[in-house]
């Protein structure tokens, strides 16, 4: 058997110490760019507001002194409602920008979990969190294409990480005080209103190509008054 000697040598990945580096402009990009900031702003409080009902949606649909609730079928019927979520995102792209549509479902998010703060009755839970999950359907979809649009390229992976840590301590802060559930709801409700706030904000921003555009003609309209003197 004979071996052919290849003329190329192995290719083992480039290897450096910018980690730090990456880190530092990731987040001087997040602090000079107020658009990702308000994209982080706005992954981080609705992410978090989604585990910490994960970890209390079973105790809001238990009622004392009744059996326990079917919690496989209520499950299912979450999943069927975010698959709903993800349709009803394909149709409302055709008439609304992404912009609008997270400021929709940040607004009826922080609906829902208010409604599972204020009102006790097990029937009325559990179609406020079927609507809750049919926003969670429509925000994966809605946030993948804001990210694109906002985050740089070159940073994506360093700049999600960061969104992260918020996300974490906001998920964290109720499951370590031990929160009852109405005060669960409540902060919850909170963040999805710091949401709904950051994505009013984001939808009023212009964006940077509308930017440049707007730029383009002010200096047109600049230059064509000019030439009439």
């Amino acid at each position: 058997m004979f071996y052919v000697a290849s003329s190329w040598s192995e290719n083992y990945g480039e290897s450096g110490g910018q980690a730090g580096g990456n880190f530092s402009r990731a987040f001087d990009a997040i602090l000079s760019d107020r658009r990702i900031t308000l994209c982080g702003l706005i992954c981080s409080s609705f992410e978090s507001s989604m585990f910490i009902f994960v970890f209390n949606w079973t105790p809001c649909l238990m009622e004392p002194d009744q059996p326990v609730p079917p919690f496989g079928h209520i499950f299912s019927g979450f999943m069927i409602f975010c698959l709903l979520g993800t349709r009803v995102y394909a149709y409302l792209s055709g008439s609304f920008s992404v912009e609008q549509i997270g400021l929709m479902v940040m607004i009826v998010s922080g609906v829902c979990h208010m409604v599972a703060f204020l009102f006790q009755d097990v029937m009325v839970r559990f179609v406020a969190f079927l609507v809750f999950e049919a926003c969670v359907g429509l925000y994966f979809p809605m946030m993948g294409t804001l990210k694109g649009d906002i985050v740089p390229e070159d940073m994506r992976s360093t700049i999600y990480n960061i969104y992260r840590l918020p996300l974490n301590v906001l998920v964290l802060l109720p499951l370590l005080m031990n929160f009852s559930i109405s005060t669960t709801f409540t902060v919850t409700t909170a963040i999805l209103c710091v949401a709904s706030f950051s994505a009013f904000n984001l939808m009023s921003m212009p964006k940077k190509g509308e930017k440049a555009v707007d730029l383009e003609m002010e200096a047109a309209r600049v230059g064509q008054a000019s030439d009439n003197l």
